[in-house]
């Protein structure tokens, strides 16, 4: 019977957009048959209404089954279940009005149907895709929360826990172990939550990785049915699997600083990604001027949004973004950036698809030292928002779109060093012409080729058949 149960209950998420699709159209119907052109639509009125009446209380049934298994926010959850069963009970309603002439009555019960049925489905997307389903694209940016990422120098200065794990453990694990959905009653949000562990007990063994049921979930074959992250969503990078690994086996808890720890060599390759690019720096990377300190939850809110922020040094404010851990940033958590434009030293921010609002929001951040945008969907035109960088020293533009035209506007950012051009629209012969724009940088063209040694193995193969 609990088999039974749990099947009808995930059978909710096919079932709920029946209603949906039914509600609208009966209303649409009713509307618009209003007119005398479309008043043969009235007749079907109430048989769209009967259909979307059958299709709630389905729903209704189901979403109640599957609540019963736990894993929601309580709170969300009540009032998507009572939400949810207004609608059904207003669109019978809906059903015995249908062949009734026009009302004032009847045109209220219509709109409120309509507003039900959209805070439901609001409700319930948060319930499964995060909380504030349907507003994200709305509100405002500054009500979203970011991740942090390593800065330029001083990784070792960072808690681990707080600027490392955190981040990835919110972005690649907080839709299912969230504030607003904890499967399997567990939560990693917060340390609060790891400590206590989900239903069936404690997820962290200190000091124990192979023995804490989290590491054995990120390790699991993708294939496993337990594996975290589910197939479909964000997974885990190797680094990040190592970094969690290592925060486990060094019983580094939520306090510890990195220097404090022992390293490993996998652990080390994954804190050096974590930090500037390459390219050697003559002039200093950070600047002379100082800066103030950016408040603590505001560095909290990039940090749960996924963005890596650290400091450059001890003795600076200016910091660091990593966009590393967020597999397709968007321009509402690019938009977070905004709140450390000032204190902004160094970002890394590859491939992502961005707006013109997004390029321009990067285009602000002043103190820009080293910009890494490989893979975007840059170009000419939105290259323009980047002249006022006035103290950019790297700037790598691998695999965009940009050309020579769009390079040519950067000709008076005189502090950079180091250029990467290769796989963009540049042709091999306007090298030589970009060269004579920044004299004193070096530019990469990424057209390498290696010479064959008398040791190489070089395998030959038949000519094809004609």
């Amino acid at each position: 019977m609990n088999a039974l149960t749990e099947f009808s209950g995930r059978l909710h998420p096919v079932l709920v957009h029946l209603p949906i699709g039914f509600l609208l159209l009966a209303l649409l119907f009713q509307w618009i048959s209003r007119r005398e052109k479309y008043s043969n639509l009235s007749h079907a009125v109430g048989f769209t209404f009967l259909l979307g009446t059958v299709s709630a209380v389905l729903s209704c049934v189901s979403g109640w089954l599957l609540s019963s298994n736990g894993g929601y926010e309580e709170s969300t959850l009540n009032l998507h279940k009572w939400f949810g069963i207004s609608v059904a009970v207003l669109s019978a309603a809906g059903y015995l009005f249908a062949e009734r002439p026009y009302s004032l009555l009847k045109n209220i019960l219509s709109f409120v149907l309509l507003l039900l049925i959209l805070i439901a489905g609001h409700l319930g997307g948060s319930l499964t895709h995060g909380e504030g389903f349907l507003t994200k694209g709305i509100i405002a940016a500054n009500d979203s929360v970011p991740t942090a990422e390593k800065f330029v120098g001083d990784v070792e200065e960072a808690v681990l826990y707080t600027d490392i794990i955190k981040p990835v453990l919110v972005n690649k694990c907080g839709n299912c172990h969230g504030a607003t959905k904890q499967k399997g009653g567990l939560r990693l949000d917060e340390k609060e939550w790891i400590v206590k562990g989900g239903k069936n007990g404690k997820v962290i063994v200190n000091g124990n990785a192979a023995g804490s049921e989290l590491y054995k979930r990120i390790t699991l074959d993708p294939l496993d049915e337990k594996h975290m992250a589910p197939k479909g969503k964000p997974q885990l990078t190797e680094q990040e699997v190592s970094l969690i690994q290592w925060w486990i086996d060094s019983d580094a808890g939520f306090d510890k600083k990195i220097k404090q720890l022992q390293k490993t060599a996998p652990v080390a390759t994954a804190l050096k990604a974590l930090q500037s690019p390459e390219g050697p720096q003559s002039k200093p990377q950070v600047p002379l001027e100082p800066v103030d300190q950016v408040p603590q939850p505001v560095l909290d809110t990039l940090r749960n949004a996924g963005i890596i922020i650290l400091p450059v040094s001890t003795s600076s404010n200016y910091l660091l973004a990593n966009f590393v851990s967020i597999p397709k940033p968007d321009d509402r958590t690019v938009a977070l950036l905004k709140l450390v434009s000032k204190q902004l030293v160094w970002l890394k921010l590859s491939y992502a698809n961005l707006a013109d609002a997004s390029w321009k929001t990067v285009g602000e951040c002043k103190n820009l030292t080293r910009l890494s945008i490989e893979h975007t969907n840059i170009t000419d035109q939105q290259l323009a928002y980047l002249t006022g960088l006035k103290q950019l020293q790297y700037l790598n533009l691998v695999g965009t779109k940009v050309t020579l035209n769009g390079v040519s506007q950067l000709q008076k950012l005189s502090q950079l060093e180091n250029i990467y051009l290769g796989q963009t629209q540049i042709k091999a012969g306007d090298f030589a012409t970009i060269k004579t724009y920044f004299p004193k940088a070096r530019i990469d063209s990424g057209n390498y080729r290696v010479a064959n040694i008398a040791a190489d193995t070089i395998m030959l193969h038949p000519a094809p058949k004609k």
